[in-house]
């Protein structure tokens, strides 16, 4: 069995199978070999941040949590969600203003996570302070009006998938934490975990990453290893804080203390650390990670809800809720008229009337060109005559939509 630890818990007779960088980069003749004096740990130091030591080849004992146990304590005082929460801030900027100025970013900072992300599966260092400048710009962004980014977060999943995931996290998870009521330089730092939150994944073979579904019981562990490798990285980096650190290591505690890797309750994590937890999940099984079977986006907020009290923070997952809305934006909706239309945004006061882009008629002809219209003005007619009403979330595949083609077509010129 492979365990994930860091160069100052290595002892002499402990094998090392695998390093967190390719050994043609290293002096080390031999590609796995066991420690037999204390300069293959000093060199073993200066190089990585962590190895991978096989428990069935050392000659001595290796516990498996060792590199868990090898952070200092958490220190966060049990925090009472309520008293954090505050009212957000009304927006600052309308959809259409913000829009072009989301998109720009949007692209930019995609290419950016992408180079991180392949510059730490190179060996390379992070480069914090241009994180930092790109998830600063997101959350003044999201400060002015969040619709427009969670908008474009939502069209990039099919693309490279960890940096689509990373982007798409930190933009709900920021866009949540504004809805909390969270201050700009809090923002930035759960924006910056959100995005970092499985660097450590950079790490793991790609066969891990591919379909998890049928994996070994030493395969599984190894995929949870991404946790402490993440921590690790992130402790190197000077700039970083505890809560970014924090939020790597510990994105996959449960409220119950079913979680890993240190089975932490509720009351031991901090909330931007539960913050992304539950936006983590969201997007995971909604788009499908790890080979996972995509499921609808009101099917997720029902298990989402399900899971509150045991899972999550009960308090934050209704929270969560209310901010994503009944119709996430992004989705696909049929109103009452038969029409069917893509989400494009939301009033916070208006979530059941959202503005959508109608694509079809109630007769399922193409509309050409496509229809934006504000159901929120039509909220004051009631009942079942009330034909501009979302009826139901539908799946845009079952009607030969490609929400990303139509999106990026009709709102290119905003």
């Amino acid at each position: 069995m492979k365990v994930i630890v860091a160069p100052i818990d290595l002892h002499k007779g402990m094998y090392v199978s695998e390093l967190d960088r390719p050994w043609l980069e290293t002096p080390f003749l031999f590609q796995g070999f066991r420690i037999t004096n204390s300069n293959e740990i000093e060199q073993i130091s200066k190089l990585c941040d962590f190895v991978f030591v096989d428990t069935e080849k050392s000659t001595i004992p290796v516990p498996e949590r060792l590199a868990a146990s090898n952070g200092e304590a958490f220190g966060q005082t049990e925090q009472d969600t309520a008293r954090i929460v505050k009212p957000a801030e009304p927006y600052r900027n309308n959809f259409d203003d913000e829009y072009p100025v989301a998109r720009s970013l949007h692209l930019q900072a995609h290419e950016m996570v992408a180079t991180l992300f392949n510059d730490v599966r190179m060996g390379k260092s992070l480069d914090v302070e241009e994180t930092r400048r790109v998830v600063t710009r997101m959350v003044d962004s999201i400060l002015r009006n969040p619709d427009a980014l969670i908008l474009l977060a939502c069209l990039s999943r099919k693309h490279d998938a960890l940096a689509a995931h990373a982007m798409t996290v930190c933009t709900l998870s920021i866009s949540f934490g504004r809805y909390l009521g969270l201050d700009k330089a809090t923002l930035v730092e759960l924006g910056m975990g959100a995005l970092i939150h499985d660097i450590g994944e950079t790490k793991l073979p790609d066969k891990l990453l591919g379909d998890s579904k049928d994996l070994s019981e030493e395969d599984r562990a190894l995929l949870q290893s991404h946790t402490r490798i993440g921590m690790m990285i992130m402790k190197k980096l000077e700039g970083v804080s505890e809560t970014v650190v924090a939020i790597a290591r510990d994105h996959h505690e449960r409220a119950d203390g079913s979680g890993y890797p240190r089975q932490l309750v509720n009351s031991q994590v901090d909330i931007c650390t539960r913050i992304v937890s539950i936006v983590d999940t969201y997007d995971s099984i909604t788009s499908g990670v790890h080979g996972r079977e995509q499921i609808g986006l009101d099917v997720a907020l029902k298990y989402i809800y399900s899971w509150r009290e045991g899972l999550f923070d009960a308090l934050l997952v209704e929270k969560f809720i209310q901010c994503i809305g009944i119709y996430p934006i992004g989705s696909t909706v049929e109103l009452r008229s038969g029409h069917i239309g893509i989400v494009i945004s939301s009033q916070p006061d208006a979530r059941l009337f959202p503005r959508v882009m109608l694509i079809l008629d109630a007769k399922g002809e193409a509309l050409e060109p496509p229809k934006t219209m504000n159901l929120a003005l039509f909220r004051d007619k009631g009942g079942d005559d009330n034909g501009y009403e979302v009826k139901r979330l539908v799946d845009p595949q079952a009607y030969g939509i490609d929400v990303r083609s139509f999106v990026l077509r009709e709102l290119s010129g905003s």
